[in-house]
């Protein structure tokens, strides 16, 4: 269905040379699949979803959607933004069936009423978008991102300003839209619990870079790489009342000054000289398992690393 091959995105900066945002990103994500892609602020999921909406180019590597080569934005690929972009003065019918009536077709409401009663909105369908909740207002997005029948369903962090319930809600709306509609969807988060609730693989993106890739049960239950590890640890769980946090150390390096080896090296307890001098390839863990960690070299995890990071 979408297929990112060997991307890599540059931005000049105004003190000269270039910013490396995004590097050699490769993704495959099939029919009726859920992926999401999980990483911090400033990891370049932000980036990845403009070159996917056609808004921007990569300056090496290529993305395909159903094997056509993506080149601007186009109805094929719906868009579900963090921020609401609903038009103020257009109701919540006006706003799902603007997409369908910009493409000039003649039943735009019937299908805008079709999604608008799918995710729940139906008795809401006259209301303007300052009437509604803030999970009403990212409903009608999904509806309007839907409305124009795309092969596969994009969604920026589309849960953070919402409320636990309300993002329960949505996150189970758009499993039940997979079922119903066959679309695939690519969800960009930082939110480990949304990636266990709802998705089939994980992409973990560290520095511009995927450093793990696996199901959800396989990265939940055996995360091989230092920093999904980190990720995975720093969740507070039930019955650790009055005990520190654990945290990753250190700060993400800046892109105009990253390390010669590995990009987590810098705050990984398992840095060797190799990590410093040489940036790992992908390793193959188990099937359908890759991590971009010397400590996975040969396809072979050093089992006495694994312990230690899951202390």
């Amino acid at each position: 269905m979408l297929r990112i091959d060997k991307v890599t995105k540059e931005f000049p900066q105004s003190s000269g040379g270039r910013k490396r945002v995004l590097e050699d990103i490769s993704l495959k994500i099939e029919d009726n699949e859920f992926v999401c892609i999980l990483g911090k602020s400033g990891c370049g999921k932000s980036t990845l979803l403009n070159l996917l909406a056609g808004y921007t180019v990569p300056d090496y590597g290529a993305l395909y959607l159903d094997r056509n080569m993506i080149h601007g934005p186009s109805a094929d690929r719906g868009i579900v933004f963090q921020e609401y972009a609903l038009y103020p003065w257009y109701t919540v019918l006006q706003n799902v069936a603007f997409g369908p009536s910009v493409r000039k077709d003649p039943n735009a409401e019937e299908i805008a009423m079709k999604y608008i009663k799918m995710i729940g909105l139906e008795k809401y369908k006259d209301y303007y978008p300052d009437s509604l909740s803030g999970g009403m207002r990212q409903r009608a997005m999904i509806a309007i991102a839907l409305a124009c029948k795309p092969e596969i369903l994009i969604a920026d962090e589309p849960t953070t300003a919402l409320d636990v319930t309300i993002q329960a809600q949505i996150l189970d709306l758009m499993n039940q839209l997979k079922k119903e509609t066959g679309t695939s969807i690519l969800f960009i988060t930082h939110d480990l619990g949304v990636v266990a609730e709802v998705c089939d693989d994980v992409a973990v993106m560290y520095c511009g870079r995927v450093v793990e890739r696996g199901d959800v049960k396989t990265i939940f239950a055996n995360p091989s790489h230092p920093y999904t590890k980190g990720l995975l640890g720093s969740i507070p769980r039930l019955g650790d009342a009055g005990k520190e946090l654990k945290s990753i150390p250190g700060n993400v390096p800046n892109p105009k000054y990253m390390p010669k080896g590995c990009k987590f090296e810098p705050r990984c307890p398992y840095a060797s000289e190799k990590c410093r001098e040489e940036e790992p390839g992908f390793f193959q863990i188990e099937e359908g398992h890759i991590s971009r960690c010397w400590l996975c070299e040969s396809g072979q995890l050093k089992t006495d690393h694994v312990e230690k990071a899951g202390d």
